[in-house]
């Protein structure tokens, strides 16, 4: 795995993400994970991408997507493209059940960032789950 790619409907909640992991608790755990953090612009993708070419490109580059709740809608939607692509070596998608809540309750925040550091030290134990939730 290299690293990790935030959705676009996530970008603060990243940010706040990666301040936590800066902390003095989590910052020798992140650094040792010595993971890359990438955006859209850093692997070509359009802001617009569909689905099915976000989920794709992060399986080509080994990356673990984080993003908010997605419905299924149509068959590029993102659990759509999971449903039918999904292998058992496949790097699953992190899905932050409540984005809002990272911005407005810090302890919430902190459980995110936990649950999520968790699920990328144990990445392979965790290959072709599909979606993963946080916290």
């Amino acid at each position: 795995m290299r690293g990790i790619l935030a959705d676009i409907n996530v970008g603060k909640q990243r940010r706040a993400i990666l301040a936590i992991w800066a902390s003095d608790t989590w910052r020798d755990v992140w650094n040792g994970l010595g993971l890359s953090v990438l955006s859209f612009p850093a692997l070509g993708l359009a802001l617009g991408s569909s689905d099915a070419v976000v989920w794709r490109t992060c399986q080509g580059e080994g990356l673990v997507l984080i993003t908010g709740n997605r419905n299924r809608r149509g068959p590029d939607s993102l659990e759509a493209v999971i449903q039918r692509e999904n292998q058992p070596e496949s790097l699953p998608i992190v899905t932050i059940a409540n984005p809002d809540r990272v911005l407005e309750d810090r302890r919430y925040a902190e459980e995110v960032a936990e649950r999520l550091l968790d699920y990328l030290m144990r990445i392979d134990d965790v290959r072709g789950a599909g979606r993963l939730y946080v916290p």
